[in-house]
């Protein structure tokens, strides 16, 4: 009954994740945000990846406080300045599982977008466009979200998800991120967190890199290019698993907005 309760609590989460991402701070263009919240699962170089930055981390026990700025890429996206670190870069082209990208589903929807031909800020919004959930022909997936909320799967890979046409933020972000690297741009896996201190929730979604302005975030589920001041990075990797997330044993909470910077 216990496992019930917590998957139905962590799918309303999910599921309500995109829109309260969006409402919360869809009139805030302040230049930054600064967020407190407590968790056990995270990467200390990750929260202190442009464009956020991390501005304090106590250890307490087997969590921690943390304290992150949030920049606003979205509405202020020709103003922020991204990570242009290039380690790695040909690790973010890989194969994986999920991010099955030789897939004949992957390979015919690239084609019928033709993102071959696309830079890779023209290919991410072409892509976004295609199969957010509001627009796009990709659909939530409630049942996946509470067995992937208690670490019964890491969720289905982008050709999965292309057959099915549904899908958790997980699902949206393998898509997109396995139809950028079909087409040679590097890509990352981001897990993290939508924060707002009346309701915060875990989410995922990508980064992608362009020469001239560096790693890009993106909501593949949302649709949009650049993301809100309250989306905070916890992790990234090639994939959800590759990231070390496990939403069935992830200690979140204790979410405050530290101060506002105009």
């Amino acid at each position: 009954m216990k496992k019930v309760i917590i998957a139905i609590i962590c799918t309303s989460s999910i599921i309500l994740c995109t829109l309260l991402c969006l409402a919360a701070y869809k009139k805030n263009t302040e230049s930054y945000i600064e967020f407190s919240f407590v968790t056990n699962q995270y990467d200390e170089k990750v929260l202190s990846s442009a464009p956020q930055k991390l501005i304090s981390l106590k250890k307490i026990g087997a969590q921690s406080e943390i304290t992150v700025r949030g920049k606003d890429s979205f509405h202020n996206f020709s103003k922020t300045k991204f990570s242009k670190n290039k380690n790695d870069l040909d690790k973010y082209l890989q194969k994986t599982d999920f991010i099955d990208f030789d897939n004949e589903e992957v390979i015919q929807l690239s084609e019928s977008l033709n993102l071959s031909e696309l830079e890779p800020l023209d290919c991410a919004k072409t892509i976004l466009k295609s199969i957010n959930q509001n627009t796009g022909f990709i659909k939530y997936d409630n049942a996946l979200a509470a067995d992937i909320s208690l670490g019964y799967t890491f969720g289905r890979s982008a050709s999965e998800t292309l057959k099915t046409s549904m899908g958790t933020c997980g699902e949206f972000a393998n898509v997109f991120t396995a139809l950028m690297r079909l087409n040679n741009i590097p890509c990352k896996y981001i897990c993290g967190c939508c924060l707002d201190p009346s309701y915060s929730t875990l989410h995922a979604w990508a980064e992608f890199y362009d020469e001239k302005l560096g790693w890009i975030p993106v909501d593949p589920q949302a649709g949009i290019l650049g993301v809100l001041p309250n989306y905070i990075k916890r992790l990234e990797g090639i994939d959800f698993p590759d990231t070390g997330s496990d939403f069935s044993k992830i200690k979140f909470g204790n979410v405050r907005i530290v101060e506002v910077k105009e």
